[in-house]
C-alpha cells in the first residue's frame, strides 16, 4: 500500500495504521517540494559537479559550478509543459562576505557570534533604507557581554580577525552605517524623558495593582482546566480532575464580558467592538483521547479566538496586540523522569500566559482613550489567541492567518451577527507570550523578537523607542514618595498577598532577530505569523526553557515578578500605541496642496 505524505487524507492515514497495527508494511512517498510560495511550489534545478581529487582519490565537489534555475508550478493543477521560469543571481555583497572571510571564530564563546553580529548590523541598514543605523538600536542587536558598548565591540572587532587591516577597514565602513555618536553624557546633562503616549496610565502603582489582581485572578480562580485538549479522558487524569469539564470556555466569555463592560465604561459602545472567531478543530489524527477535540467533532464544543476592535482614524489598517489565553499541561504531573504519574492536568498559566493576558485587557482602556482623543492613527485589534499550547500546536493562530491570507476574516459580535473585517490591511501583530517572570540567572532582560522582513523590524524599532522611553523616565518616577529607597520588588507566596511597592526598572529588550540563537519567535505563536508572510514581533522575557515554573505546577504567582512584569506590560502597550501611530515602514507622503 503506497502512502502519499503531502496529500494522504485522513482515511489513507488510519489505513496506515491499520496495516502497521496488524504487522503489515506499507510504502510512504516522501518527497515534497521544500519551497512553497503563495500557489505555487518551486524547485531548484541546480547542476552537481564533482570529481576524483588528484591526491586523495576521493570524490570532491566542484563549487563554481552553474547555479542552475528554478521552476514553478501551481500546486492544483501543476503543468510540467508550462513552468514558470527563475534565474538566481548570488548577490555577493562585499561588506556580508569581507567577515565570513577575515573572523577569527577561535575568540567567539558561541559559534559564528561575531560573523551573525556583523550581519545584523548590515541587515538594520537595509530594513532603515541605507539611513544611519540609530546607535542604541544597534547595541540591543548584538550579542554582547551584558555592560560591553557597541564602541567597545567595535574597537575590539580588528583583534578578532585573521587580518587586522582588514578588520580596521570593516569597521570603518561598520561605523559609516551607525548614526554619529552623541557627545559624552557628562557634556549633555542629564537624560530628559523621551516623550510617551501610554506611561502616565501605566507607570503607576494602581496599574501595578490591577496587574497583579488580574493575573492572580485568572490562574488562581475558578478558572482550572484551561488546555483546548481538557478534559483528558483516561482514567488516572478523570480520577485527579476537580471537575470533569473544560473552564476554557468560560474563562472567554469572563474575558468578552470585561471587554464589554471596559467599553461600556469609556462611552465607546457601538464604535469599539467586542466578539470572536468561531471555528472548529480539525485534524487528519484520531484525538478521540482528548475530550476537546471529541466535542469539536460531536458539535458539542467549538473553539474561538477573543477579539476586541478599536477604531482609529483609517479603518483600512490595524496593528494587533495578541497573547494565547490557553495554558500547558504540567510535565511534572505526566513525565515519569519528573515522578509524574501520566496524568495531564492543566497548569495555572500565571506566567504561561496570563501574564500576556492581563497585560491585553488593561491595554484595552489606555487604548480607549487613546481612540476617544483620535490619537490613532489606524485601528487596534487586541486578539486572545487559542490553543498554542500542545496538543493544539497553534490552533488559533493558524486559523487567523489562514482568515487573514484568504481574506474572508469575519468576527462574531458578542451582541449577535457578524462583522466583515475583510477589507482591513494587517498592519503588523505584537505577541506577548510569557512576560512576567525576571530571569534569576540574568535580571531585567526581555526579547524583542521580530520576523523576517523590513515591516517586522520597523514594529522591532516602535518596541525599542517605547523600551527607551521607559528607561529615560525611571529616574523621574522612582523620586515619588512610594519607591523612594525601595529597590527591587519581591515576590510574593500567593495571589492574595500584593508585592510591595518596588522602584521602576530599568529593562534592556534585546532585538533577536530569527537567526540569532537566543530567539524564541519559532516557539510561539509568532512563528504562524512570520511564515504567512506577516509582520510579527514576539515580546517574551529572558526565557530559560530549564527554569521551575515552566509547563509545571510551580506557574504559579510565586514565580511573578511584580516590578519586572508591569514594567514589561508597560513597555508593550506602548509599543502598540506607537505602531498604530506612526507612519509605517513604506508609507507614501501626501501630496502638499499647491496655491493657485
Amino acid at each position: 500500500m503506497l502512502l502519499d505524505g503531502p496529500r494522504a487524507t485522513p482515511e489513507q492515514i488510519k489505513r496506515a495504521e491499520h496495516a502497521i497495527v496488524h504487522g503489515g508494511l506499507f510504502g510512504y512517498r516522501f518527497q515534497y517540494p521544500a519551497m512553497r510560495v503563495g500557489v505555487h511550489e518551486v524547485f531548484w534545478h541546480r547542476p552537481l559537479i564533482a570529481y576524483q581529487a588528484r591526491h586523495t582519490g576521493e570524490p570532491a565537489i566542484f563549487h563554481g559550478g552553474p547555479l542552475g534555475y528554478l521552476t514553478a508550478y501551481h500546486v492544483e493543477k501543476p503543468s510540467c509543459a508550462r513552468p514558470i521560469e527563475l534565474w538566481p543571481r548570488l548577490l555577493q555583497r562585499k561588506m556580508h562576505m569581507e567577515p565570513l572571510q577575515i573572523v577569527n571564530h577561535a575568540h567567539d564563546p558561541r559559534p559564528y557570534q561575531t560573523v551573525r553580529n556583523i550581519c545584523k548590523l548590515l541587515r538594520s541598514q537595509e530594513f532603515f533604507d541605507d539611513k544611519p543605523v540609530p546607535r542604541s538600536l544597534a547595541r540591543q542587536l548584538l550579542t554582547l557581554p551584558k555592560h560591553q558598548t557597541l564602541d567597545e565591540w567595535l574597537r575590539a572587532l580588528p583583534e578578532r580577525t585573521l587580518d587586522p587591516e582588514r578588520g580596521r577597514i570593516l569597521v570603518k565602513e561598520l561605523q559609516q552605517a551607525l548614526e554619529m555618536p552623541q557627545h559624552d553624557v557628562a557634556m549633555r546633562g542629564p537624560q530628559r524623558p523621551c516623550p510617551s503616549l501610554t506611561y502616565k496610565r501605566t507607570a503607576r502603582r494602581s496599574f501595578e495593582v490591577a496587574y497583579w489582581k488580574l493575573i492572580a485572578e485568572l490562574a488562581e480562580g475558578k478558572f482550572v482546566n484551561k488546555v483546548n485538549a481538557d478534559c483528558i479522558r483516561d482514567s488516572l487524569t478523570q480520577k485527579l480532575l476537580t471537575h470533569p469539564h473544560r473552564d476554557l470556555d468560560a474563562l472567554g466569555d469572563f474575558i468578552l464580558a470585561y471587554y464589554s463592560q471596559t467599553v461600556a465604561a469609556a462611552k465607546m459602545t457601538g464604535k469599539a467592538l467586542v466578539g470572536d472567531l468561531p471555528f472548529t478543530w480539525q485534524t487528519d489524527f484520531d484525538f478521540s483521547w482528548s475530550g476537546g477535540w471529541l466535542g469539536n467533532q460531536e458539535g458539542r464544543l467549538h473553539e474561538r479566538n477573543l477579539i476586541v476592535v478599536i477604531p482609529g482614524k483609517d479603518r483600512k489598517r490595524a496593528v494587533i496586540m495578541a497573547d494565547h489565553y490557553d495554558t500547558a499541561y504540567m510535565e511534572d504531573h505526566y513525565e515519569g523522569k519528573l515522578a509524574g504519574k501520566g496524568a495531564r492536568l492543566a497548569a495555572a498559566g500565571a506566567d504561561d500566559n496570563h501574564s500576556a493576558t492581563a497585560a491585553l485587557m488593561l491595554g484595552a482602556k489606555v487604548f480607549l482613550e487613546l481612540s476617544r482623543a483620535r490619537k490613532l492613527a489606524c485601528d487596534i485589534w487586541l486578539i486572545h489567541l487559542t490553543g498554542e499550547e500542545f496538543p493544539s500546536d497553534c490552533l488559533g493562530a493558524r486559523y487567523l492567518c489562514q482568515k487573514l491570507v484568504e481574506g474572508n476574516l469575519k468576527m462574531r459580535r458578542a451582541t449577535g451577527g457578524f462583522v466583515d473585517l475583510s477589507r482591513v490591511r494587517v498592519q503588523g501583530v505584537y505577541v506577548l507570550d510569557m512576560i512576567a517572570h525576571n530571569n534569576d540567572r540574568d535580571h531585567d532582560i526581555f526579547q524583542i523578537a521580530p520576523g523576517n522582513d523590513p515591516e517586522s523590524m520597523w514594529l522591532a524599532y516602535q518596541a525599542h523607542l517605547a523600551n527607551e522611553a521607559w528607561n529615560t523616565s525611571t529616574t523621574a518616577w522612582n523620586q515619588d514618595p512610594i519607591r523612594q529607597g525601595t529597590g527591587r520588588g519581591r515576590r510574593s507566596p500567593h495571589g492574595g498577598v500584593i508585592p510591595e511597592p518596588a522602584a521602576c526598572p530599568q529593562l534592556s529588550g534585546e532585538i533577536r532577530v530569527p537567526y540569532d540563537p537566543r530567539s524564541t519567535l519559532y516557539n510561539t505563536d509568532g512563528q504562524i505569523f512570520c511564515d504567512a508572510g506577516i509582520p510579527v514581533v514576539l515580546f517574551m522575557e529572558n526565557y530559560d526553557i530549564n527554569r521551575t515554573g515552566y509547563h509545571d505546577t510551580h506557574d504559579t504567582m510565586a514565580n511573578i515578578d511584580l516590578d519586572y512584569g508591569s514594567a514589561l506590560a508597560a513597555i508593550t502597550i506602548e509599543a502598540v500605541a506607537r505602531a498604530a501611530t506612526e507612519k509605517p515602514i513604506g508609507a507614501k507622503q501626501k501630496p502638499k496642496s499647491r496655491k493657485k
